[in-house]
């Protein structure tokens, strides 16, 4: 009777190592299942932003694609002024306060540059700035966080002078690879734009946008 109960356990945990695997396989099938199902909603939601799909955050997509048509209006450009002179304010004159006022002028320059020379909509590339902005406007305030508040603002903020290496790191420098998420058109010159200067030192030196600031102006900025 021993060796009968024995070989029925063996048997027991056969079945259900059989049953458990099969069990693993259906719900792999179904998880995929699923995976495939939000995959395809996912496409089909941001169909129109084909160039920054799963390369900006859904969720930065989502909310710039509803400030660029606001009652049939773009705010997006307004948005991007806002993030950056929000911190800007806060940024005693140093060298990082005139790097990060370059960044103003290096975003409108792009702007005109995705805009003549390269393909996506002018929507894709205002969200891929506007999602830069909001990047950089944050990593600015937690670095004026960081160091000592001389107080220079009368209503109490927090303000602080920042170095210009801290302008040469990540978030900021990441503007250099938003034209290559966009095909270049015919027109397109042998090389790409750089906002770094030929010494390796970022942001280069920029005159802006007089197309970009007739845009602005429109806004009342």
């Amino acid at each position: 009777m021993t060796i009968l109960y024995i070989l029925l356990a063996i048997i027991a945990y056969y079945i259900y190592r059989i049953y458990r695997q099969k069990e693993n396989e259906n719900n792999a099938i179904y998880n995929e299942k699923l995976d495939a199902e939000y995959e395809q909603k996912r496409k089909e939601k941001f169909k129109d932003y084909p160039h920054i799909f799963e390369k900006i955050d859904d969720s930065w997509i989502e909310v710039f694609a509803h400030q660029g048509n606001i009652d049939g209006k773009d705010y997006l450009l307004k948005s991007m002024f806002y993030l950056m002179i929000g911190e800007s304010t806060k940024i005693d004159y140093s060298e990082g306060s005139t790097k990060y006022d370059s960044l103003w002028d290096i975003t409108k320059e792009l702007l005109e540059h995705l805009e003549k020379f390269h393909e996506g909509s002018f929507i894709e590339h205002e969200i891929a700035l506007a999602t830069y902005w909001q990047l950089a406007a944050t990593r600015m305030g937690e670095l004026i966080k960081e160091r000592p508040n001389t107080g220079s603002l009368s209503s109490g903020a927090h303000t602080a002078e920042i170095e210009g290496e801290e302008l040469e790191k990540s978030p900021f420098t990441d503007i250099e690879k938003i034209a290559s998420w966009f095909p270049r058109k015919v027109n397109h010159s042998a090389h790409e734009i750089t906002f770094f200067n030929k010494n390796g030192s970022f942001p280069r030196e920029s005159n802006g946008s007089a197309l970009i600031d007739e845009k602005i102006s429109v806004l009342g900025l």
